[in-house]
């Protein structure tokens, strides 16, 4: 072969070597689309479909395992009841409450009307209907009339002091408070279409500047009981941490920046969100550090570098995975891989065990906390097989692409979703992410937070509506009921009579009390 040839055997290699390159980044580039169009115009669920999978696995090659088994005996069949499917949605009328004011209307036909004495009621038909009345804003005076007294004119004027109040010299009320910050931080109306719907429907005219600083008066009405929100949950044993990032108005350099609210949910402590500028691990320190205590416990998160930077430096502390954030990888990558499937399918059995586990437990009366015990006993080997097919599976794919970008994840979190499995109430951080929904929501509607100042007094707020809604009640009627009382309370008044949690056991004692009168 002379050098000529040589020389272009040596430059077709080289080529060839280069397609090959920018098909497979190509490839990627395809993948990397696909997923954008996905998470834009796609669907959202992420429910398995057990049939695609019988499809694309052969029975022979590949054994599918057992949720429920182990090294040990599994659990008795007659012990472990059914899992209940998911009930069919139908489409029921409307269902009104027996609390409704109502009225009623006799329609009586024009024959009756002009000869009743020849006619007998039978029966009755009856339809119902529901109507509404707009909010009414009521304009209410309090009178204070000046008095003198006959027998001693020298003394002074005197009238009855005012009640306490939220803010004086203002017709800010309880009430009116609750609407507005319901409004705004529940039903993510902004304060510039409160300030519209005021001004065109009722007549009143308050500006959106005003509306700001009565939030801003909430909020310090509201911290001395997000305060011992954060206490109690430095004081749990188990807690779930996220972040979201949420836009604010930055005065030095003009437009919006970027700031985030970090949420903390804790079975016994409810829900907690907290406002910095930053994504940095020391944002922790703002709740998990205080002078009653620092945290000392098992903290659930995602693959986030801060939380194991933060654990790091603080003892008694461990860090657990999230199962949805590794399934939600492989779904990513179902589309372009096969493989991605039998990994959902692990998973999957993972999660059927769980609902086997707890609807046992809540059958037998047991504990929550047991299903600890019945994962460490049952769910072993089919740990260990996953383990090794994640492995197997990571040999066969580039670590570029969405698949090993999942493998890698997995394995990578494998340690921390082991501990997940040993020591948390709970597989995955939704706890936590299910508490991001009304700031995405709400995001919507008001674009951003407000200044870089004004975000704890959204954190503050949003702290308390929301653990009203996790304990499924009205948030306005519990803001109404508090600020009623704070006003009157003094330093050496109990505080935490007024948690959410506490206000929602009053409601029951007062419900018992009624039906036993």
């Amino acid at each position: 072969m002379t050098e000529l040839e040589k020389e272009l055997a040596k430059t077709n290699s080289l080529q060839r070597e280069q397609i090959e390159l920018l098909r497979e980044e190509n490839r990627l580039l395809k993948e990397k689309v696909s997923y954008i169009l996905r998470q834009l115009y796609g669907s959202k669920s992420e429910k398995f479909d057990l049939a695609q999978l019988e499809l694309l696995l052969d029975p022979d090659s590949t054994k599918k395992p057992d949720a429920a088994d182990s090294e040990e005996d599994a659990p008795v069949a007659e012990n472990i009841i059914p899992i209940k499917g998911r009930k069919p949605r139908n489409n029921r009328r409307p269902r009104l409450s027996e609390n409704l004011l109502t009225t009623e209307e006799v329609i009586i036909p024009d024959e009756v009307k002009a000869d009743p004495e020849n006619y007998r009621k039978i029966g009755q038909e009856v339809s119902e209907k529901l109507d509404v009345e707009p909010a009414r804003y009521t304009r209410h005076l309090i009178i204070r009339p000046t008095y003198v007294n006959k027998e001693m004119p020298s003394l002074a004027p005197f009238n009855a002091p005012l009640p306490p109040c939220l803010l004086e010299g203002s017709i800010l009320t309880a009430s009116l408070l609750a609407h507005i910050l319901t409004a705004k931080y529940n039903d993510h109306l902004p304060f510039y279409r409160q300030e519209q719907i005021l001004d065109r429907r009722h007549g009143i005219n308050i500006t959106r500047a005003t509306l700001c600083n009565w939030a801003e008066r909430g909020a310090f009405t509201l911290q001395p009981l997000y305060n011992l929100i954060a206490s109690d949950i430095r004081k749990s044993d188990c807690i779930n941490v996220d972040e979201t990032p949420v836009d604010y108005l930055d005065r030095e350099n003009g437009g919006s920046a970027q700031g985030y609210f970090w949420i903390y949910r804790s079975n016994s402590a409810g829900v907690l969100y907290d406002w910095h500028t930053s994504r940095a691990h020391t944002c922790l320190d703002h709740i998990l550090i205080g002078e009653d205590g620092n945290f000392v416990g098992f903290m659930q998160c995602d693959g986030y570098g801060a939380y194991p930077t933060w654990t790091g430096k603080h003892k008694g502390v461990i860090l657990g995975g999230c199962w949805v954030h590794a399934r939600r990888k492989f779904k990513d990558a179902q589309p372009h891989s096969k493989d991605a499937d039998i990994i959902l399918d692990y998973i999957r059995q993972l999660y059927r065990a769980e609902h086997r586990y707890k609807q046992w437990i809540e059958h037998s009366e047991h504990p929550p906390e047991s299903i600890i015990y019945y994962r460490r006993r049952y769910n072993k080997k089919l740990l260990k097989e996953l383990r090794g097919k994640l492995h197997q599976l990571q040999k066969q794919h580039l670590p570029r692409s969405s698949m090993g970008k999942a493998l890698s994840y997995a394995i990578n979190q494998w340690h921390k979703l082991c501990l997940a499995v040993k020591h948390s109430p709970t597989l995955d951080n939704n706890a936590a992410e299910n508490a991001v929904r009304p700031l995405k929501i709400g995001a919507k509607n008001w674009l951003f937070i407000g200044r870089e100042d004004t975000g704890w007094r959204s954190a503050i707020i949003y702290t308390l509506i929301e653990n009203c809604r996790v304990l499924g009640h009205d948030p306005y009627a519990y803001l109404k009921w508090v600020f009623e009382k704070i006003p009157a309370m003094t330093n050496q008044d109990d505080m935490r009579a007024l948690l959410p949690v506490n206000w929602v056991k009053q409601l029951k004692l007062r419900k018992l009390n009624e039906a036993a009168a």
